[in-house]
């Protein structure tokens, strides 16, 4: 840490000067990604402050994303965005941040097609999967996502190794390379279930994803449920008429 210290006799509050000394820290370096920070002890003790100031001042830190807190483990310095920016399979997004991706199948399940039958222009009563997994980059769980996919087009995928690539195994098992998607996003607040699996300390936004994604038909769907501190999506916008 540097040797910054706090006036308590300035009308800048002292939480906020806490949260600029931490920051110069991370700025400058001396706090490197994926480093814990001192706990709200130790900030306590060093400058003389309430642990509740301390609180504070983290906690605005982790709102601009320049930390995460993880359960029972303390608070971090934020590593750099996951970026989705082309058609790429998560596995591939984390491979290029130079981290290890992982995938822990929550469920998976047989279903009727039901509601989704349009999506793919299959009958509604056709057989489908339903898989959920919780997607990791390195030890950091990142998102929860549910994918559907008729059944008649991955026969036996209910056997298969799910912790890897959905990408790879439908275009190396199937002959299905996806090649395009249609994608929705919005901001929602977590809930108690996906807070609990994606390892969060209370409410936060999430980032929610909603996408076909086709080879030369629409394979599956899926919807995603993004921690918004360690993902961000990129969208190339291009006014009509105007070359790519």
């Amino acid at each position: 840490m540097n040797g910054m210290t706090i006036d308590k006799k300035s009308p800048i509050p002292i939480y906020y000067q806490l949260k600029n000394i931490v920051k110069d820290d991370i700025e400058s370096g001396a706090l490197k990604p994926g480093t814990a920070l001192p706990s709200e002890r130790e900030y306590s003790e060093r400058f003389g402050i309430s642990r509740m100031t301390v609180r504070q001042a983290l906690k605005e830190l982790e709102n601009e994303g320049l930390v995460v807190r993880e359960r029972g483990r303390g608070s971090f310095v934020a590593r750099p965005k996951i970026e989705q920016k082309d058609i790429m399979s998560f596995t591939q997004m984390v491979r290029e941040m130079g981290m290890e991706p992982s995938a822990q199948v929550i469920a998976l399940k047989r279903t009727a097609i039901g509601k989704l039958h349009e999506k793919f222009t299959l009958d509604e009563r056709e057989g489908m999967f339903s898989l959920t997994r919780l997607r990791c980059a390195g030890n950091v769980p990142v998102a929860v996502e549910t994918d559907y996919i008729p059944e008649s087009y991955v026969p036996g995928i209910d056997s298969k190794d799910l912790t890897g690539s959905l990408y790879e195994l439908l275009k190396d098992e199937y002959g299905m390379e996806i090649i395009s998607s249609r994608s929705s996003f919005e901001a929602v607040m977590s809930d108690h279930y996906l807070e609990r699996i994606l390892s969060m300390e209370g409410h936060m936004p999430l980032l929610k994803v909603e996408s076909i994604n086709m080879a030369d038909k629409p394979v599956f769907y899926e919807t995603s449920f993004y921690r918004s501190e360690v993902f961000k999506y990129i969208v190339n916008i291009y006014k009509k008429g105007v070359k790519q």
